[in-house]
């Protein structure tokens, strides 16, 4: 090879076949490693189609976490010349030569790729921030499809409730953490591994909706500085959780959180989230008496059969829907029974939904 690009490696075998381990520089990832172009028919290439939008969000991680970002290796193969030069003292360890009319095709790792380009752009400081990179031999599109569906074969999307209890660097999240340290048994009735809830489980709650919740409550409300606002929310949740007897009932083991399910819809994720829409507007309204306005929630008809709850959160058919027009409406109902006065808009909505409850 007349030119090359020289890289220290590490080389190993797998499934019979040679590969290497290089660290590269930021600024060596975003020149020398390409990715199929979108135009490219699917079974032309050997990657998904880059989704553009995830691109922003995984370099704004880059640039605003310099000191704590973390990324996982990138995937590529070598389709060209190539040649590894090994030390003498182990045969293992080398420098890997690839030649410069070579391509370097990414088989994983292409929206890191795209992001680490962007974030070049902004900070070109972190040029020499290192990637590893792992490096297979091309043998054709049929072999580099084959490598990206095994790779991607056996993986699983970490649940959102573990993502946010493993999450240490979010307010919101440490908020929603804070909330449930305060309060030991509201903290074991949480579900953090799963987004859902099996039926022999105890717990009442996933840790998402539970954050999905606590969203809601401090939603334009300066948490992160205001201590009282903080405090508001931890004393919010500790005292629902210890006063509103459909939560008391599973929490002293007197019905399963599975049999509640089935017939109340206190314990759905739609529920919690309109409780934590109306400690929002308590804690904007200053309600001072909120304590005895929010025990009311225990003179509610939280059944499902409830025609109160039709078209609001129960279908026709007798199923749930969670989505932001079923909270809004829960949120419009509870804050009715609880006797807060409604806004004209929140009047109108609720006045459309009777007449769909009217007519159906």
């Amino acid at each position: 090879m007349k030119f090359s690009f020289s890289f220290p490696a590490i080389r190993g075998m797998q499934a019979n076949r040679e590969f290497y381990s290089v660290m590269c520089p930021l600024e060596v990832v975003s020149k020398l490693f390409n990715f199929y172009n979108n135009e490219i028919p699917e079974e032309s290439r050997a990657q998904r189609i880059l989704n553009e939008k995830r691109i922003p969000e995984i370099k704004d991680y880059i640039i605003n976490n310099p000191n704590s970002y973390v990324f996982s290796s990138i995937t590529a193969s070598i389709d060209g010349e190539y040649a590894f030069e090994p030390y003498e003292k182990n045969q293992d360890l080398g420098v890997l030569n690839i030649s410069m009319n070579s391509n370097l095709l990414v088989n994983d790792g292409q929206h890191r790729k795209a992001a680490i380009d962007e974030a070049l752009k902004e900070e070109p400081r972190l040029k020499n921030q290192h990637i590893s990179v792992v490096l297979f031999v091309d043998q054709g599109l049929i072999r580099s499809q084959q490598m990206f569906s095994d790779l991607n074969r056996h993986a699983i999307n970490v649940s959102n409730s573990l993502s946010i209890l493993y999450d240490h660097r979010d307010p919101m999240m440490q908020l929603v953490k804070e909330v449930l340290s305060a309060n030991n048994r509201l903290f074991n009735l949480v579900e953090k591994s799963n987004n859902s809830i099996g039926k022999k489980s105890k717990k009442i709650f996933t840790l998402s909706s539970f954050h999905n919740a606590t969203k809601k409550l401090v939603q334009d409300l300066d948490f992160e500085n205001d201590l009282l606002i903080k405090s508001f929310v931890i004393e919010y949740w500790t005292y629902l959780f210890e006063n509103f007897n459909e939560w008391k009932h599973i929490i002293n083991g007197e019905v399963s959180a599975y049999s509640s399910r089935q017939t109340s819809l206190s314990t759905y994720g739609v529920c919690l989230e309109a409780l934590g829409w109306i400690g929002n507007e308590i804690c904007k309204s200053r309600i001072q008496d909120w304590k005895q306005k929010i025990y009311q929630v225990n003179d509610i008809d939280w059944s499902r059969t409830n025609s109160f709850w039709l078209h609001r959160f129960v279908q026709p058919d007798g199923s749930l829907r969670k989505s932001a027009y079923t909270v809004k409406m829960s949120y419009i109902g509870i804050k009715q029974q609880l006797g807060l006065s409604l806004s004209s808009e929140e009047m109108k909505a609720e006045e459309k939904l009777r007449k769909e409850q009217y007519h159906g």
